[in-house]
């Protein structure tokens, strides 16, 4: 059992500039697995992109500890306008979650962020199944129409757009079910 003392000096070795001891820490940190690490890592997901690499391996340690109350201040990180193109490792930890009731932020992330946001956030529309209102869909629908007239809104569409659209008409059959 680590002291007080020595949890503290891990948490303080996040930090670091040094990527592997803010690996290795990071890592006997997630193995202790008490209710302080993890909100102590959700707290690192407000840092500044000056502190990304610390911002990043705390995503990454919350996806691998599998707790879905993760999952709305991952999504907060996310969208924050000033992490947009600097948020692609935060949705990846995403899918290691419950994001079934999700599904218009992970579009949100498809449509208006960088191009490895997209990549992850395409993934988890792939792979998991959602909870969502016709709503939710006629939204999308909405956006997308808006996103085909006005691409200069999406970061990197010209290289996305297939994927985006397949994510779309995905969901468009559930319009016009009963």
């Amino acid at each position: 059992m680590l002291s007080e003392y020595e949890i503290e000096q891990l948490k303080q070795d996040l930090f670091s500039d040094n990527w592997d001891l803010m690996k290795g820490s990071s890592e006997t940190l997630r193995d202790i697995g008490s209710e302080e690490i993890f909100y102590f890592f959700i707290e690192l997901l407000n840092l500044n992109n000056d502190r990304s690499w610390t911002r990043n391996i705390a995503a990454l340690r919350l996806g691998e500890i599998g707790d879905n109350r993760a999952v709305d201040p991952l999504l907060n990180a996310i969208l924050k306008p000033e992490n947009i193109n600097y948020n692609g490792t935060l949705v990846y930890a995403l899918s290691y979650l419950d994001c079934s009731r999700k599904l218009p932020e992970l579009f949100e992330v498809l449509f208006y962020h960088g191009y490895e946001a997209k990549l992850m956030a395409s993934e988890i529309i792939g792979k998991q199944i959602f909870e969502f209102s016709k709503g939710d869909i006629l939204a999308v629908k909405s956006r997308w129409e808006d996103l085909e007239l006005h691409p200069e809104k999406s970061p990197a569409f010209d290289d996305s757009k297939r994927m985006i659209e397949d994510a779309v008409l995905g969901f468009l059959p559930y319009l016009y079910q009963g």
